[in-house]
């Protein structure tokens, strides 16, 4: 009697990705059902990208190796094309990642056809600056954008339950499963439109099975319903006006047991019907608006932003909350194009609620003129301004306390590019300067400056020989730091070589540079050489080696780390379908 075979289990990524294959080889019946007669002109498979293999050595002496001395990569962004199909998707695989059930970290594709777009896997959508915007939701979503209809709608997972490390048998860092659904629908093009989105997300508390947690933590299960509206209006093709708002329900207990049942307010019970609402909840706004007018040589745009202290969004990764900024950014061009100007000054302050014993304001600008003497001569100057002052809002507090700093900064960079039919010259030199002025009185007479004078001066070279394939660089760079007690010089150079052989399928690069620092309490000497050698074979294959060297040897310094050196060596390989 023969044995029976065992029947293997998939794992849930296995059944994931089985099913992407299978929808790529449908997804072509479903493109036909919908445009037959364009079927005819597509090729019925594509296959555009490449993958790449890299193999990297690494040593060092006299620091800690910032990594394993043997390692390697094998990554592709290869995209399939089925009738005119599109399916992007990307991977990256390594010895760092054999600890990951799967091998791939992130998956994702998003075919379209058409006004059709299906997301897939580990996507980053937008549908509003403050509800869903740009976060990675592991899950599933369909985008239609038939004539001036906007529709969108994401399903998936923002986040994954912590799981136990079973080496320290901890829970860090800690977090839940967290779900979330957005969805936008709207109507209008790219440059006049109206849409309403709107993003809801939860916490599982019960995804994590381990109850016994550090409670210090404070970490408690959370959810977030956001409304937001955006907009756009173009007119006569040199005028719009553009705008987002949006409410956010914040709960960061949902399990909390304070309820908020005897408050009285419409609003409130209203936002009971669609969000989680308890004594943990926080409601705060955020918007921006904007009116620009547009025309073939000037502009001028005002901006104006605010956001409430502790607006969140789960469908975001960042808001930088609190504040209240308007801005004015005005932009010319003159003489046929030679002479243009963009700039901006903006006025921010935090504190929009009055909650704080102190209001922080900055100023904000910036303006950058270029200039084109002749078609090889041209010259570019750049000036940023920032200053922080704050002032006391609702108590007396100590002049330690105080804050009142200007930074700016000012470069010029002439430039010279001449190119004929047999050599190239191009010379790009800069001058720049950074000043912080700290006006704080910390200690009275005692006070120690906390100014800071930054220089930096670098001219740059190139040759090229383009008949030879041939090009010559050179760059010197002087730089200086000035601070209370210290002073830090840093000169030196680099010369690059690039040289293109056999009908450009051989390409060799090398520089050396040498740098030397000069500090208070000692000098030292730093050596950088790099080189890289590539090969294209059969149009489609080529190999890669890269070598690079630094060594850093100080001399009488006795406050900072020894001399080092540092080696790595790649060898890769690449194939472009």
């Amino acid at each position: 009697m023969r044995p029976t075979k065992k029947c293997k289990l998939l794992y849930p990524w296995q059944i994931f990705y089985i099913a992407v294959a299978y929808l790529a080889i449908l997804l072509p019946g479903t493109g036909k059902a919908q445009d037959i007669g364009s079927l005819g002109t597509q090729k019925p498979f594509a296959i555009t990208g490449g993958v790449q293999l890299r193999g990297v050595y690494y040593t060092s002496t006299g620091i800690p190796a910032d990594r394993s001395p043997y390692s390697y990569i094998f990554s592709g962004s290869p995209t399939i094309s089925i009738y005119g199909l599109s399916i992007p998707f990307n991977f990256s695989i390594s010895e760092q990642q054999r600890s990951f059930r799967q091998p791939f970290n992130q998956f994702g594709i998003s075919p379209h056809y058409k006004w059709i777009t299906v997301h897939l896997g580990y996507r980053s959508v937008t549908f509003s600056p403050y509800t869903l915007a740009g976060y990675t939701m592991f899950g599933a979503g369909v985008e239609l954008n038939p004539g001036k209809f906007r529709f969108g709608f994401m399903y998936g997972k923002l986040a994954s339950a912590t799981t136990l490390d079973t080496t320290t048998q901890s829970l860090v860092p800690f977090s839940f499963s967290r779900k979330a659904y957005a969805a936008r629908i709207g109507v209008g093009t790219d440059r006049t439109y109206f849409d309403i989105s709107y993003l809801k997300a939860q916490d599982d508390d019960a995804s994590v099975p381990y109850k016994t947690y550090d409670s210090s933590l404070d970490i408690t299960p959370a959810a977030n319903t956001v409304i937001g509206v955006s907009t756009r209006i173009s007119l006569f093709k040199k005028f719009f006006i553009q705008g987002n708002v949006a409410g956010s329900i914040y709960t960061r207990d949902i399990n909390s047991p304070i309820t908020l049942d005897s408050f009285n307010n419409n609003l409130f019970k209203l936002a009971k019907k669609f969000a989680i609402v308890n004594a943990s909840s926080d409601f705060n706004t955020a918007a921006d608006a904007a009116v620009g007018y547009k025309t073939r040589n000037w502009g001028l745009k005002l901006q104006y932003n605010r956001i409430d202290p502790n607006f969140q969004s789960m469908g975001a990764y960042f808001f930088n909350n609190d504040l209240e900024s308007y801005s004015i950014a005005p932009n010319f061009r003159a003489f046929k194009n030679k002479l243009r100007f963009t700039g901006s000054i903006g006025f921010q302050h935090d504190n929009v609620k009055g909650q704080k014993q102190a209001t922080s304001s900055k100023t904000i600008g910036n303006a950058n003129l270029s200039v084109d003497f002749t078609s090889h001569l041209g010259l570019d100057v750049n000036y940023t301004n920032f200053s922080n002052n704050q002032q006391p809002k609702t108590i007396r507090f100590a002049d330690s306390l105080k804050i009142a700093q200007t930074t700016q900064n000012l470069s010029f960079t002439p430039r010279y590019i001449f190119t004929n039919t047999k050599v190239s010259h191009t010379i790009i030199a800069s001058a720049s300067f950074m000043k912080l002025n700290d006006y704080n009185n910390y200690f009275a007479q005692n006070a120690v400056s906390r100014n800071i004078n930054f220089s930096q001066y670098f001219i740059n070279y190139t040759y090229g020989i383009i008949a030879s394939q041939l090009s010559l660089s050179f760059n010197v760079s002087s730089t200086k730091m000035e601070a209370a007690g210290t002073t830090d010089n840093n000169n030196g150079g680099t010369l690059s070589i690039t040289k293109s052989l056999f009908k450009s399928t051989l390409s060799l690069n090398g520089s050396a540079g040498y740098f030397f620092d000069a500090r208070d309490d000692g000098n030292s000497n730093i050596v950088n050489l790099s080189g890289n050698i590539t090969y294209t074979f059969f149009k489609r294959h080529n190999l890669n080696l890269l070598l690079y060297y630094t060594n850093n040897k100080p001399k009488n310094i006795t406050t900072v780390l020894p001399g080092f050196t540092e080696t790595r060596v790649e060898l890769g390989y690449g194939y472009n379908f």
